[in-house]
């Protein structure tokens, strides 16, 4: 066992003779820091005394410790052993120095334990599969790991950030976050930044994995993002995906590639071999994980990170879309509650590897726009599925859906087949509107209306364009109306 009585002693002796030092150490001092028996329960009824307000004598110490009715082995006088305790000469810093060993200790004795668990558990569970091991293994081992990251002392925040803003402003950059394909959503929501959800919202068929595999494409080939991408996919397999984005690159329709035919044609078999020099120099991996559930996907994400980024160094990681995929509901589990904690493990291993997740969910039925006007769609958070979690956790929520036929009519050909609709913009970029972007602009009789902005964006053959914004459709409204007005028999009789 690693521990050491002396500077067990060392830290008693410190508290005993500078009370004030206790505010410091109880962050990250408790009962278990000692491993002698006589020092915890010491260390325990001081903590007592001290959360009461009261001052700590030593002799009420000895006196509370008596009063419990406690033995200890060797028949220890706990007056006399606390007078030689309070005795001992210590200064404040050896004090604290001495807090900070007796937790390092205890960190490494803790660490041993999990290893005497870790293989306790892969001793007991040889029947279980591979994933199932590795996975097991992987929470036992990072939680406690984990543990010892988190800061849970608060912070002033005028403290040094002076120094911070300066030091920002002698290394202007254009973006915090990566940059994406997509320069209107850059310059709104200013790109993905680290341990943040950005989540996208739609029916089934509407082109939620076409966004998602188009947005992590283009992150991946940005020169000045430099990240490897990693995509989990609940539904489609790796040889489907790996056709999409050659058709998406290539502008070659899917079915020539997957029956070969592209070969017959002489213009697509240029395309098609010319996109091999756009992919040879990116490593944008995928995995289908319909069979695995949140703590697999979890393992999965940290064992790649770890294994092909590097600890530290920058990646993005999508996973689509959020469902049951292994996860046990039952009477005292119901779907709602699993969606919501395999949310918020999403949120924390986007946290723990520092980079940003973007993920999927499906809308409810309100959000159908099959045969309807755009008046019958449900555009809101009310839309999304089983868990309010994605809207508590995410830090990006949009809809993203077809446009209904009347929208197709009103916002114009030129803006695209589909439009991303946010409900929820954490983060802003170099020009956001604020909490509401609202755009004044026509309707379909000519009338001037108040709506929600959204970003427009052109799908076809699994290819996606950003089309600008509402704000571009309502500028393009008004220069159509001014030049109409402008017609010289305009409102004059022939």
């Amino acid at each position: 066992m690693i521990y050491s009585i002396q500077v067990e002693r060392h830290v008693l002796s410190g508290l005993i003779k500078y009370q004030n030092l206790f505010a410091e150490v109880d962050i990250f001092l408790n009962d278990t820091d000692f491993f002698n028996d006589v020092h915890s329960t010491i260390y325990s009824v001081y903590k007592s005394i001290t959360h009461k307000g009261e001052k700590v004598d030593k002799v009420l110490l000895a006196e509370k410790i008596k009063n419990l009715g406690i033995s200890f082995k060797d028949d220890i006088n706990i007056f006399d052993y606390i007078e030689n305790l309070a005795f001992s000469q210590i200064t404040e810093e050896a004090t604290m120095n001495a807090c900070k060993e007796l937790m390092k200790l205890r960190i490494r004795r803790e660490i041993i334990q999990t290893a005497d668990k870790l293989k306790s558990f892969v001793i007991k569970n040889g029947e279980d599969g591979i994933d199932k091991i590795i996975s097991e293994a992987d929470a036992i081992y990072n939680n406690k790991i984990s543990s010892y990251i988190s800061n849970d002392e608060p912070i002033n925040l005028f403290e040094g950030v002076e120094d911070m803003v300066e030091e920002l402003g002698n290394n202007p950059r254009e973006d915090v976050g990566l940059i994406t394909g997509y320069p209107e959503f850059n310059r709104l929501y200013g790109g993905l930044k680290n341990g943040n959800i950005y989540a996208i919202v739609s029916r089934p068929g509407q082109g939620k994995s076409t966004w998602i595999n188009d947005m992590c494409f283009n992150v991946a080939k940005n020169p000045k993002n430099k990240v490897k991408t990693l995509i989990l996919d609940t539904e489609m397999q790796t040889f489907d995906i790996q056709l999409r984005m050659v058709s998406s690159i290539s502008d070659v329709p899917m079915w020539y590639l997957e029956t070969g035919n592209w070969r017959k044609n002489e213009d697509m078999t240029r395309k098609v071999r010319a996109a091999w020099s756009h992919v040879k120099n990116y490593e944008h991996y995928h995995y289908h994980v319909g069979n695995k559930n949140i703590d697999q996907i979890c393992s999965m994400i940290r064992r790649w990170y770890l294994s092909k980024v590097g600890r530290g160094n920058q990646a993005l990681i999508a996973y689509d879309y959020i469902k049951l995929t292994g996860e046990k509901v039952g009477q005292n589990w119901a779907e709602h509650q699993a969606i919501g904690d395999k949310i918020d493990k999403l949120k924390r291993i986007s946290e723990e590897i520092s980079c940003p997740i973007i993920t999927a969910m499906q809308l409810n039925r309100t959000g159908e726009n099959f045969n309807r006007n755009a008046s019958a769609v449900v555009d809101d958070s009310s839309a999304i599925s089983l868990s309010d979690r994605l809207q508590w956790f995410a830090s990006f929520v949009a809809i993203f859906r077809r446009k209904t036929l009347d929208e197709l009519a009103l916002d114009g050909q030129q803006f695209g087949t589909h439009k991303l609709i946010p409900t929820k913009t954490r983060f802003q970029g170099r020009e956001a509107a604020g909490h509401q972007d609202l755009v004044r602009r026509l309707d379909s009789t000519g009338k001037e209306t108040w709506s929600q902005n959204y970003l427009n964006y052109n799908v076809q053959n699994f290819k996606i364009e950003e089309r600008g914004s509402l704000h571009d459709i309502a500028t393009r409204q008004r220069e159509q109306y001014q030049l109409n007005d402008q017609s010289a028999n305009d409102g004059e009789l022939l």
